[in-house]
């Protein structure tokens, strides 16, 4: 949750939708959390939703517009991320494949 919901978190659980849920895919589940669970995250208004695949090795990095999710960076392999969400953190992602 960010600083800006962070009254959302209570001692009994958490009011409302984080700000960013990140899955991690697996061959069984690709197209499920690709779709079937892209919807349900926007549905309840989740902001942003990352999409990591340790087989490819890519990650995809959406932020909701309207009620669908658009692709806002992507990365693959050994490249860095700067995600816009977190500023001053940088991703190596080869770090992420090990």
């Amino acid at each position: 949750m960010s600083a800006e919901h962070k009254n959302s978190i209570t001692e009994k659980n958490i009011a409302g939708a984080p700000d960013l849920i990140v899955e991690i895919l697996s061959p069984n589940t690709a197209r499920y959390d690709r779709v079937t669970k892209a919807k349900l995250y926007a549905r309840y208004r989740v902001p942003h939703y990352w999409i990591v695949d340790p087989i490819a090795l890519t990650l995809e990095a959406f932020a909701l517009e309207g009620a669908t999710y658009r692709l806002v960076a992507a990365g693959a392999a050994d490249e860095t991320y700067q995600p816009a969400l977190f500023p001053g953190l940088t991703i190596t992602l080869t770090e992420v494949w090990q």
